[in-house]
Order: structure tokens, then sequence, then C-alpha cells
């Protein structure tokens, strides 16, 4: 697999990176996408975020993640990119009670199954999704 964590703001060190990659090796693994998948991983400010999100999405606002599928006929292995606003997935942390790398992991999940075409705009599309997103977190308690 390859696995690409982009974070120009230097928002996790190194071990944490490492981490980071380990976990989606194993979101990836479990989901039984091919040990050829490639993925990047985005940390971003709440100004970039905001950017993006006003470019792709034309909403003025910041938001916790983004999603940029790649995947198609030609490419199957290339799953696309993750974008998350490290500062909003912290105030998130704190709200919830729960640790950033909590909250990582649960964006992190959320994104690679947005990439695989699942999604939550319909009641029936969200139950999938979200029953997914807990068989997936469940395993990685484990």
């Amino acid at each position: 697999m390859e696995i690409s964590i982009v974070d120009r703001e230097e928002f996790i060190d190194e071990p944490g990176k490492e981490e980071l990659v380990h976990l989606i090796e194993r979101i990836l693994a479990y989901l039984d996408l091919s040990a050829r998948s490639e993925l990047c991983v985005s940390l971003v400010s709440d100004v970039d975020m905001r950017e993006l999100n006003r470019r792709y999405r034309q909403i003025d606002a910041t938001t916790d993640v983004l999603c940029f599928p790649q995947k198609s006929d030609v490419s199957p292995d290339l799953l696309g990119d993750i974008v998350i606003s490290h500062q909003t997935a912290a105030r998130h942390a704190r709200k919830l009670g729960i640790t950033v790398d909590e909250e990582l992991r649960l964006l992190i999940v959320h994104a690679v199954l947005h990439l695989l075409g699942f999604d939550h705009k319909k009641k029936k599309e969200r139950e999938t999704m979200r029953k997914k997103e807990k068989e997936v977190l469940s395993y990685l308690a484990d």
C-alpha cells in the first residue's frame, strides 16, 4: 500500500504520522482493498480547509473532512485524497470528550468509506454507512 501523510503545518510528529499510516493500512486491509492501494491524507488548518470547501463545494466555511475520490477503471488502486482540518478535529474531540487521535480515526474511516462510494445524503445510505463505520471502528478497537 502506498499511503502518504502530508502535514505542512506539523500538527503531528513523525511517530504520529507512522501511527496514522498503520491505522490506514489496517482500515484498507479490513475493507479487503488491494495491497497496491494508494491514498493521500493531508492535515490542514481551518483557513486552508475553508478555502478548499469554498473552491470545491461552494461553501464558505471550514469543515472537518473532505474527500476527493480518484478510483476509476483505469486506476482502480488509486483511492484518492482525504483532507482533514486538524484544528476542527481537535475542537470536535474536545467537545466530544475524546482524544484527537480518536477523532482522526473516526474521520479517516468515514472518509475512506466515502472514497469507496458510501454516502449519507439519504436515510438508507446514512444507515448503511453508519453501520459500516461502526463495524470498522469496532475492528480497530480490537
